[in-house]
């Protein structure tokens, strides 16, 4: 979706994408008033934003790495 981004950018978006959906997922099971532990909220939200950050830095058609040619004379 970002297209490509060096391996650090991809690391921190793929980290906050993760520790956003562990708050939410701990934010919902604590504001719920469903018998949900917070530990099963965390836990799903970090699923969730492990997928979320896969859908935001996966790329559909990945882009040829472009090769060195050397020649000799």
């Amino acid at each position: 979706m970002f297209g490509p981004l060096p391996l650090l950018h991809r690391i921190v978006l793929g980290a906050i994408s993760l520790c956003f959906g562990v708050v939410a997922g701990v934010w919902i099971a604590h504001a719920t008033p469903l018998p949900v532990a917070i530990y099963g909220g965390a836990l799903a939200g970090g699923l969730v934003g492990l997928v979320a950050a896969y859908a935001v830095l996966h790329t559909a058609h990945p882009q040829p790495r472009p090769v060195r040619v050397t020649r000799r004379h």
